[in-house]
């Protein structure tokens, strides 16, 4: 329930992020954070990397595999693996972000933020998810629906930051739709029942996880 209570107090934050007048705000911010991260710029290249392309064609019925729950944990634990003692640093900033009483709009950039304080450390993660993905034989893309559908059938939020996204919009000078993020997971278990039953056993790994689900990995 803990964790539940940090994934809803950060997708507060992103919420607010929604509100008129503060995309340009928040743009100013990122932007600040990207000239201070050169690091950043490597993100669209590593995920090029990644040996399966194309769009992904989920099932009409949105369920998982066994396979697909297998590889995303694989895939999880290999980018934690890389990070070390540094997904605890990860997980800290995490929580002092979202367990605060009173999460608003200044926080986002706060969160943008962590990302500088964690650059090297989260560009090695980048790579070993990719390196994972190609190990697994799935997309980028893939990935991130299995991620999406289990954290749906726990029932757990997340805050998806799409860092090659915030690279591209950054490069390309687009403020008016600026979106560092969107909101992934559930506010309570949803999805296929087959999801649920399915993911049950693996619901503590993903718990234990979430951070990475929330800074992209």
């Amino acid at each position: 329930m803990k964790k539940l209570a940090i994934g809803c107090g950060l997708v507060l934050v992103i919420l607010g992020i929604a509100a008129a007048g503060v995309g340009y705000y928040v743009y100013r911010k990122a932007h600040a954070l990207y000239e201070q991260v050169a690091q950043l710029g490597q993100v669209p290249e590593i995920e090029r990397s990644v040996k399966v392309k194309g769009n992904y064609s989920p099932p009409a019925s949105g369920e998982l595999t066994k396979a697909q729950i297998d590889r995303l944990i694989a895939v999880q634990n290999a980018v934690r693996q890389k990070l070390g003692q540094q997904f605890a640093v990860m997980e800290q900033k995490y929580k002092t972000l979202t367990e605060k009483d009173k999460a608003t709009i200044v926080d986002a950039p706060t969160l943008l933020a962590a990302y500088r304080d964690l650059a090297a450390a989260w560009i090695d993660a980048k790579r070993a998810q990719v390196d994972a993905l190609n190990q697994a034989g799935i997309s980028l893309e893939e990935y991130r629906w299995i991620r999406e559908q289990a954290y749906r059938a726990v029932g757990m939020p997340f805050v998806d930051l799409d860092v090659s996204k915030f690279v591209d919009q950054i490069r390309s000078g687009v403020s008016a739709s600026f979106e560092p993020g969107r909101i992934g997971g559930s506010f309570g278990p949803g999805g296929p029942d087959a999801n649920r039953t399915l993911v049950e056993p693996f619901k503590k790994q993903l718990e234990n996880n979430l951070p990475l689900a929330s800074f992209g990995l």
